[in-house]
């Protein structure tokens, strides 16, 4: 670990070459990028012929996602021909886990930047991450604008007076909210935090900017649903709480339980259990009772890997009883706190789908974890040097491999 730091730059070329040799390949380890590039093809050729009539295809043809990354993707095309594009995205992509360093070290500041870095250059496993980058899928530039604004919003709260990173921090979120709209709600996430940091007039001035800002969404979601009022109703208005509350547990057992694998996580948690037994024993009964003789629905698409995993073997209790487990990881990890539990709400409302997909989770709930959520168990963690980073490699390669071998096979 100590040498990390000073390979940085080594690592980073190793890895990025991991990258290269993905893209020869056609790397598709989350089973739907390769799926989504060709099914999506059509449309890139419409908008890059004629944006405007390519805009109204997109609508037509019931795409519930925005045209603005194929509009951007489509002039990249223009400019540096396919393939030089496709390696632009492949490297935009590659800058992600950099940026998500940079969040570290402001979050984190003064502790352990070796730590940091192994924390940081864990999402180049993800398989989603990889496979879009390989792909030029539209998910990892909402990513890296999400990144770069969580970035500009440490900038700024460090130092209140530079009032242009804050400035960025919103232009950012917007540019991932025009390319997935589902960021829109991290705007919430901000506001949370500001509102007792910043005067109210600037409180208001930047909600109006934001407004202003997001107002052609605003028209192009409009003219959608008028357009595919049934599909869009279907797919985001009409969702399954009981089976998404399922999912997120389960996300958030599989994605943040590797970090807490060590003895003081093990301590600081069977301390807490013993001082909050009366909570939870009550969130168990309300657990069990809302989800007493809950027949878990058969879903061809969707629903993550312990959802697969478990569906295979035919027990299907099992992931009911993973998610119980990782709603205690939940409670466990964010101190009963408030705005911690305010944040995980928000973050669950992000994604109101009828499908629900592991990739809407890979990797930004780790970025969202590591960055808002103020848990005293990872920053003792990271102070005390605890988190097993070659552990936690494992885990994650382990899932890649997998995933690799899965879709393989297909």
């Amino acid at each position: 670990m100590s040498t990390l730091i000073k390979n940085k730059f080594v690592i980073y070329l190793l890895i990025y070459f991991t990258f290269l040799v993905s893209f020869l390949l056609g790397e598709n380890s989350s089973g739907g990028s390769r799926n989504d590039f060709f099914h999506m093809q059509i449309f890139q050729e419409q908008i890059s012929d004629n944006i405007i009539k390519g805009m109204n295809f997109f609508i037509d043809n019931g795409q519930g996602h925005s045209p603005i990354f194929y509009i951007i993707k489509a002039l990249s095309e223009k400019l540096f021909n396919k393939t030089g594009s496709d390696l632009l995205f492949l490297s935009l992509s590659f800058s992600i886990p950099m940026v998500f360093y940079s969040i570290l070290k402001k979050k984190f500041r003064g502790l352990d930047k070796n730590l940091l870095l192994g924390i940081s250059i864990i999402l180049y496993l993800s398989p989603y991450l990889r496979s879009s980058a390989v792909w030029a899928t539209n998910d990892n530039l909402a990513i890296l604008f999400f990144a770069l604004s969580i970035s500009k919003f440490f900038t700024f709260i460090k130092n209140h007076e530079k009032t242009k990173d804050i400035f960025l921090c919103f232009f950012y979120i917007i540019l991932a909210t025009y390319i997935r709209q589902y960021y829109i709600m991290i705007i919430l996430v901000y506001f949370l935090f500001l509102y007792k940091n910043i005067t109210l007039k600037f409180f208001i001035f930047l909600s109006i900017l934001s407004f202003i800002l997001l107002i052609p969404g605003f028209f192009y979601t409009y003219n959608y649903i008028l357009s595919n009022y049934d599909y869009a109703v279907k797919g985001v208005g009409n969702p399954d709480f009981k089976i998404n509350f399922l999912i997120f547990f389960n996300m958030y057992l599989f994605y943040i339980l590797p970090f807490f694998l060590h003895h003081e996580s093990y301590k600081a948690i069977r301390s807490l259990y013993n001082k909050k037994k009366f909570y939870i024993l009550f969130l168990s009964i309300i657990f069990v009772l809302f989800f007493f003789n809950y027949n878990l629905p058969y879903m061809q698409f969707g629903g993550g890997i312990y959802y697969k995993f478990f569906q295979f073997l035919g027990l299907d209790f099992l992931f009911i009883i993973s998610a119980f487990i990782g709603m205690f990881l939940v409670l466990f990890t964010i101190n009963l706190n408030l705005k911690n539990l305010l944040l995980l709400i928000i973050f669950f409302i992000m994604l109101p789908f009828s499908i629900i997909y592991q990739k809407y989770y890979d990797p930004i709930l780790i970025i969202f974890f590591f960055s808002f959520l103020h848990s005293k168990l990872i920053m003792t963690s990271i102070k005390n040097k605890a988190i097993n980073i070659p552990f936690i490699f494992a885990y994650f390669l382990l899932f890649l491999t997998a995933s690799n071998i899965y879709y393989l096979n297909l």
